[in-house]
C-alpha cells in the first residue's frame, strides 16, 4: 500500500504501511493525496556584499517539481554568507541593513574595542581582513530557513522576499540546498477506488470508549509527573500501556 493521503466526503485519514488496518467508514474516496519530495542545489553568483533576491529561481523551480501544497526548506552551505526575509519594494531599507552590518561588524581585519578603547586583528584571517566578520556576520543571521508553499508557489507576505546576504567583499559562487516536500493531489477514478466497509456497531463502540480513554489521559496528564516520580512509571504511563495494547487486540 503506497503512503498518501485519502480523501473522505468528511474526512482524511493517513494511509501507509505503518497502518494497514485502517477502516474507512461511510464514506467514499474523492482524491488521493500523494506526498514526494524533491532535493535541488541552487547555484548562484554574487558581485560582492549584499542581497539577491531568490523568489523568482525558487518559485521557477517549484512549479517545475509540480508541488501544489507543502514545504520548502533552504540550507545555505556556507559559513559567509546567510539567508533572510525582509523588504522587497523599498531599496533604501536593503541599504540601511547594509549600513547596520558594517556599523556592528566592520569588515576592516579589527576585533571589538578592549577596556582600554584597542580594537585588535582577528586571530583569523587567512583569506583577507573581510574573513572573520563574515563569518560574525553569519552568526548573527540564519542560514537555513523554513517556508510555506500553497498552489505551487511560495507563501510570503505582499512585501516579502527571500535574499542570499553576501558577507564577503568579493564576489563568490555561492550554493543553496532547497529540500521541498509536498503533495500532488490527484482524483481517484472510480474504478480504482479503495474499498471501504461499513462501520459496526462494536468498532463504533471501540472508537468511543479510545475518546473517553484519551480524556481520561489528558485530564490526568501531568508534565513534570516523570521527573517527581524519578522514572517509575506513573498512572498515565499505565494508562496508555493499557490503551495500547486494546488497540493491537484482533477485533
Amino acid at each position: 500500500m503506497s503512503a498518501g493521503w485519502v480523501g473522505l466526503r468528511s474526512h482524511c485519514y493517513w494511509r501507509g504501511e505503518v497502518n494497514q488496518r485502517l477502516l474507512t467508514m461511510e464514506a467514499s474516496p474523492l482524491w488521493v493525496m500523494e506526498l514526494v519530495q524533491h532535493l535541488h542545489v541552487l547555484e548562484l553568483t554574487t558581485q560582492g556584499p549584499g542581497f539577491l533576491r531568490l523568489n523568482e529561481r525558487l518559485n521557477a523551480w517549484i512549479a517545475q517539481c509540480g508541488l501544489q501544497q507543502g514545504v520548502l526548506h533552504l540550507t545555505c552551505l556556507h559559513t559567509s554568507a546567510s539567508l533572510t526575509i525582509n523588504e522587497n519594494a523599498d531599496p533604501r531599507v536593503l541599504r540601511d541593513l547594509t549600513a547596520w552590518m558594517q556599523a556592528v561588524v566592520p569588515q576592516d581585519g579589527l576585533g571589538p574595542a578592549d577596556g582600554g578603547g584597542q580594537r585588535h586583528p582577528y586571530q583569523h584571517d587567512d583569506e583577507g581582513p573581510d574573513d572573520m566578520p563574515a563569518h560574525i556576520r553569519t552568526a548573527l543571521t540564519a542560514q537555513t530557513m523554513s517556508l510555506s508553499v500553497d498552489q505551487g508557489r511560495l507563501l510570503l507576505g505582499i512585501w516579502q522576499a527571500v535574499y542570499l546576504w553576501e558577507h564577503r567583499s568579493q564576489g563568490s559562487n555561492r550554493r543553496v540546498a532547497c529540500h521541498l516536500i509536498g503533495s500532488l493531489r490527484t482524483e481517484l477514478p472510480s474504478q480504482q477506488a479503495p474499498r471501504t466497509h461499513a462501520a459496526t456497531p462494536q468498532t463504533l463502540l471501540n472508537l468511543r470508549n479510545s475518546e473517553r480513554i484519551n480524556q481520561a489521559i489528558q485530564d490526568r496528564f501531568d508534565p513534570q509527573a516523570w521527573e517527581s516520580s524519578d522514572g517509575v512509571d506513573t498512572e498515565v504511563d499505565l494508562l496508555i500501556d493499557r490503551l495500547h495494547q486494546i488497540s493491537d487486540e484482533p477485533s
